[in-house]
């Protein structure tokens, strides 16, 4: 018996294809609190893969998030995420920061990434996908210099037309398009996890946020009564 698994283990495992210790790893981090994780962070993600020909992106949800206070647990926060991106086999839910202690950074995030990958014996290039509204504040996170030294940023521009090129320019002096920043061609919105929030919590809405987020986040809002409450984070 233990013969037959020992030779059914060593021909599953010579049947693996061997990776290239060489080739780079192309690696989109869609990152925030998904509170809860909406269309446009699909749709986003979804544009970036195709235009920056990403082997795949990684949803990471915040497990305590430096700048805000009262979001929905990690838990459900998870759950919705990994049921939003159910079916997609270039979207990877990750709990890196979900099981790591402490406030989470960006910069530790991509530190243990980058670590993680090289003792699997994989090079990476990262790709951070960012709005603009976190684009802004970006001068304000932690080891801000180091974050654009450890990836490259992928900007979703919420209103194409006010989004420029220079005006992204003006926000990032010494850093050069292509090298350290790129735009995402995506469709604009004004989706907006606050949104929904608010929404849910007024009840008028409360049923027009259904087509704002994937069948299995409408499913764990109703669920668990999330956002009901109007000062909900």
């Amino acid at each position: 018996m233990f013969l037959i698994t020992w030779f059914r283990a060593l021909i599953a495992r010579l049947g693996q294809p061997k990776h290239d210790k060489d080739k780079v790893l192309h690696i989109g981090l869609s990152m925030g609190t998904f509170n809860p994780i909406h269309l446009w962070h699909l749709q986003v993600a979804q544009c970036a893969w195709v235009q920056f020909l990403l082997d795949f992106v990684l949803f990471i949800p915040n497990g305590q998030p430096p700048h805000k206070d009262g979001v929905v647990s990690k838990e459900l926060r998870f759950r919705m995420v990994k049921g939003s991106i159910r079916g997609n086999n270039k979207f990877r839910a990750s709990r890196i920061e979900l099981d790591r202690e402490g406030k989470s950074f960006t910069v530790d995030t991509l530190r243990q990434l980058i670590a993680e990958y090289a003792a699997q014996g994989y090079k990476v290039q990262l790709y951070l996908i960012v709005g603009m509204d976190n684009l802004e504040k970006l001068h304000l996170w932690h080891e801000s210099p180091e974050i654009l030294k450890l990836c490259k940023l992928l900007i979703a521009p919420r209103n194409s037309r006010l989004m420029t090129v220079e005006k992204i320019a003006e926000l990032f002096p010494g850093y050069k398009q292509h090298e350290h920043w790129d735009i995402i061609d995506c469709p604009d919105s004004d989706i907006s996890s606050t949104i929904i929030r608010q929404w849910i919590a007024s009840g008028k809405f409360a049923a027009c946020a259904d087509y704002l987020v994937s069948n299995a986040v409408r499913r764990i809002i109703i669920r668990y009564r999330l956002y009901r409450d109007k000062l909900a984070a």
